[in-house]
């Protein structure tokens, strides 16, 4: 009996055909309310076990007693082998090994090729991107407005073209306005000519009012500089000019004094410079000019004759002038040219012109003397015992504006002559020249045997003070006066 035959049922079967009413008639409680649905799967289902169960039961009876009746038979031929069972679930994971040694270091590597950028892009006639690269190639990637814009561009263009009136959409008409740029006043559209040319590119950021300077021969890139000039024309952080052909002075404009400034005197005809303090121009050429201390206890005045008293601050220390005493004429320095306050310093003019102070008791063209007035000026030379020392000459005579020319000749006095040495001089010196020395000194006669020297002021006697020669009848007396 084949075993195939035990689980034939008919498909009439009334278990399955419980089942196949049951399941309808869920699919026809499925429009019913959601409850009334649920119960009535609930019976479905119940009605459906127990009907399976009872069914089933009868099959393991019939099944049984079948099983009871098989003889045995011959064996069955071997089944075929079963599908192959799922793979198990993975192991854990194994711990890590330890490190392998360092393999050997490969080739340096080719250098790879300089990068490209995007230098420029733009449209253009027929609205196509062209894209220009550092290499110098273009790429053309075709056009890239959508065709209803690029078509109202067109209509645009054309509409100017053709001449419109610059009103509304159209362009002004672009025969004869090459190289003009578009411009409006708010309501109309025009051609305007551009100041200048070429195309400039700048910094980020620029100091105010500095130069600009070409960066790369370009001539389209700037870079700012240190030097400025100011809104009113003043250069500044200039530290130095490079080996200059000439510079030129203006020498129509006469601008103020400064401190440092550097310009053209045109009535002195020579350069002048703005020296320290601001009162002082030096005219180059024309004078000297020295810095001293004013170490007279009093205010020295501009125009006032100083003499050199020794010395402070790496500066002369200076003094009135006076024709009265040897030391503070024979160390005649020069004259003020500007008011020294007690314990300043300031110019004192060595050479050349002295300006701005009082001059009215002078004639121009007058020679001019140290005065026995200390620091003064006098055109009567002084007389012995006062010292002469000639200053210079009078070119301007006037109450606050007056001029001298100085020249200073300190000479006159006879220990101020070349070779001439005199020391301690009193009565009835004379000069005697001492050739070992090689100069002029003065010294005494000296009395000899019967001889004594009487020295006076202006006077030296010579008289005999034994007996004279045969004949004579008594002595002799010379005199020197």
């Amino acid at each position: 009996m084949d075993i195939e035959k035990i689980f034939e049922i008919e498909s009439d079967d009334m278990a399955f055909k419980s089942v196949g009413d049951a399941v309808a008639e869920a699919r026809r409680a499925q429009s019913q309310r959601l409850s009334d649905n649920v119960q009535a799967v609930l019976a479905a289902l119940g009605k459906m076990k127990s009907e399976i169960e009872g069914k089933y039961d009868d099959v393991a009876i019939q099944l049984e007693q079948r099983i009871a009746n098989i003889r045995d038979g011959r064996d069955g031929t071997p089944g075929r082998d079963g599908t192959p069972g799922r793979d198990g679930s993975p192991g854990r994971p194994g711990r890590d090994g330890k490190d392998g040694r360092d393999g050997v270091d490969g080739r340096d590597g080719v250098d790879g090729q300089d990068g490209v950028s995007v230098t420029n892009a733009y449209l253009d006639f027929d609205n196509s991107l062209v894209i220009e690269l550092s290499n110098g190639r273009q790429i053309n990637v075709g056009e890239v407005l959508p065709p209803d814009l690029s078509d109202r561009l067109k209509v645009i263009i054309n509409q100017g073209a053709s001449g419109g009136g610059g009103g509304g959409a159209s362009l002004p008409d672009q025969t004869g306005n090459a190289g003009k740029f578009l411009t409006t006043d708010g309501s109309t559209a025009s051609w305007g000519t551009p100041a200048g040319s070429g195309d400039v590119v700048g910094p980020a950021s620029a100091t105010d009012n500095a130069v600009a300077r070409f960066d790369t021969t370009t001539g389209k890139l700037i870079q700012n500089s240190a030097v400025t000039i100011s809104d009113t024309g003043a250069v500044a952080g200039v530290t130095s000019i490079t080996t200059p052909d000439y510079i030129d002075l203006d020498t129509t404009a006469a601008p103020a004094s400064a401190v440092g400034r550097v310009a053209w005197d045109d009535g002195d005809g020579t350069m002048t410079i703005g020296l320290k303090g601001g009162n002082v121009n030096l005219q180059v050429g024309q004078e000297n000019v020295v810095l001293s201390y004013n170490g007279s206890g009093s205010t020295i005045n501009i125009g006032q004759i100083v003499a050199a008293n020794g010395a402070q601050g790496q500066r002369p220390s200076i003094v009135l002038a006076d024709a009265d005493s040897e030391p503070l004429s024979a160390a005649t320095l020069g004259v003020a040219t500007e008011t020294i306050a007690n314990g300043a310093e300031g110019f004192v003019t060595t050479f050349g012109v002295i300006r701005g102070f009082d001059t009215s008791a002078f004639t121009a063209g007058d020679d001019v003397y140290l005065s026995q007035t200390a620091g003064a000026f006098t055109a009567t030379r002084p007389s012995a015992p006062a010292h002469t020392v000639f200053m210079g000459w009078v070119v301007k005579s006037h109450a606050s504006s007056g001029e001298v020319f100085l020249n200073i000749n300190n000479g006159w006095e006879i220990d101020e002559l070349h070779n001439v040495k005199v020391t301690s001089a009193s009565a009835g010196d004379l000069l005697i020249y001492d050739q070992t020395a090689g100069y002029w000194e003065n010294a005494k006669l000296t009395a000899g045997s019967n001889i004594t020297i009487t020295n006076a002021d202006g006077s030296i006697t010579i008289a005999s003070t034994g007996g004279g020669g045969s004949g004579d009848g008594g002595a002799y007396a010379w005199f020197l006066s």
